[in-house]
C-alpha cells in the first residue's frame, strides 16, 4: 500500500528516501546543485519527503520544472512547479496531494501537475509548448525520465506560440480596463504578461532553429538576430519583474503603453516569420 514502504536514509543526507518498484530514487541531494536560497533548499527536501511517502509504490517519477530548474527563480517571487508521474491515479492520492499542498503553498510550491506516463504522451501533441518548457527545463529528482529524445511537431508549436501571444495581447487590454488604468493594477498585469510572454519566446526560437536554452536575459537578447525584433522593452519589464527598477506611480500608464506596442509588433513579427518560413 502507499507509504508503507521501509524507510532509508540517503549516505550523503539525513533525508529519508522510500524505495519505488523495486528501486531506490535518486537523493533528493539533487537540489544541491540548484541555484536556490539554502532554506529553500531544505523546504523542499522536507515536501519531496513527505510526497513521495504519500505516493508510494504508485510514483514513476517525480520532477522539478520552470524557473527554479532553469536557474531563474527569484526568491519571494517566483514559484516551484513539480511534475508527479505516477503508475495510476485514485481520488485517495489526490486527495492526500491536496492536504499535502495546503501544508506548503505557503513557500510558493505550487500544486504539483499529476500524470500518467499515457497522459504526458498525448500533451505532447494537444499542448506541444507546455511539453517543450518542461522537457527543455526539467531536473529529474526521483524515479525514471519521462521525457526522451521525442520530438515536437514545429508546426503545431509555432502555431500555439503564435496564438498564446495574440491572447496576450487581449489579456494586457482587458485587464487595463478591468484595472481602471491604476498604477499597481498595471504593475500586476505586465507583470503576469511577460512571464507568460517568455515561454514562447522560447518555442519560436526552437522551431527556427535557435537555441531556447538559457536564462530568460539571454533568450531576449536572442531576438535582434532571430526575429529582427528589439527587445528593450521586454528586457526593462524583466528587470521590473525581479524587483529590480520600478518607475513611479506617474509613469505606468507610459510605462504600459510601450509594453503594449511592443506585444503588438511581436505579434506580427511572429505571425509574418512564420509565413515567410512556412512553419
Amino acid at each position: 500500500m502507499p507509504g508503507q514502504h521501509n524507510e532509508l536514509r540517503s549516505p550523503s543526507s539525513s533525508l529519508i528516501i522510500f524505495p519505488i518498484f523495486g528501486l531506490y530514487p535518486m537523493p533528493i541531494s539533487t537540489l544541491q546543485s540548484l541555484e536556490l536560497p539554502e532554506d529553500l533548499r531544505e523546504i523542499l527536501e522536507q515536501y519531496l519527503t513527505q510526497l513521495q511517502k504519500d505516493w508510494g509504490a504508485d510514483l514513476e517519477g517525480l520532477l522539478l520544472y520552470g524557473s527554479a530548474a532553469r536557474g531563474d527563480f527569484i526568491a519571494g517571487r517566483s514559484n516551484i512547479n513539480f511534475l508527479v508521474l505516477v503508475r495510476e491515479l485514485s481520488l485517495s492520492g489526490l486527495q492526500r496531494a491536496g492536504q499535502l499542498h495546503r501544508q506548503w503553498s505557503k513557500h510558493h510550491i505550487v500544486a504539483p501537475l499529476v500524470m500518467t506516463q499515457e497522459d504526458l504522451s498525448r500533451s505532447r501533441y494537444l499542448f506541444p509548448l507546455e511539453y517543450f518548457q518542461m522537457q527543455e527545463h526539467h531536473v529529474r529528482l526521483v524515479g525514471k525520465d519521462p521525457f526522451g529524445a521525442g520530438q515536437i511537431d514545429s508546426t503545431q508549436l509555432g502555431w500555439q506560440c503564435e496564438q498564446e501571444l495574440l491572447a496576450n495581447v487581449f489579456r494586457v487590454r482587458q485587464r487595463f480596463v478591468e484595472g481602471e488604468g491604476r498604477a499597481e493594477a498595471i504593475q500586476a498585469l505586465l507583470i503576469l504578461s511577460i512571464t507568460a510572454v517568455l515561454p514562447c519566446v522560447r518555442g519560436i526560437l526552437r522551431v527556427l532553429g535557435h537555441p531556447s536554452k538559457g536564462k530568460d536575459v539571454q533568450i531576449l537578447e536572442c531576438l535582434p538576430s532571430a526575429l529582427q525584433f528589439d527587445p528593450t522593452v521586454l528586457l526593462e519589464m524583466l528587470q521590473m519583474k525581479r524587483g529590480m527598477n520600478s518607475p513611479g506611480t506617474f509613469e505606468w500608464p507610459k510605462v504600459y503603453d510601450r509594453y503594449l506596442q511592443t506585444l503588438e509588433g511581436l505579434c506580427k513579427r511572429v505571425q509574418a516569420v512564420r509565413q515567410e518560413s512556412g512553419l
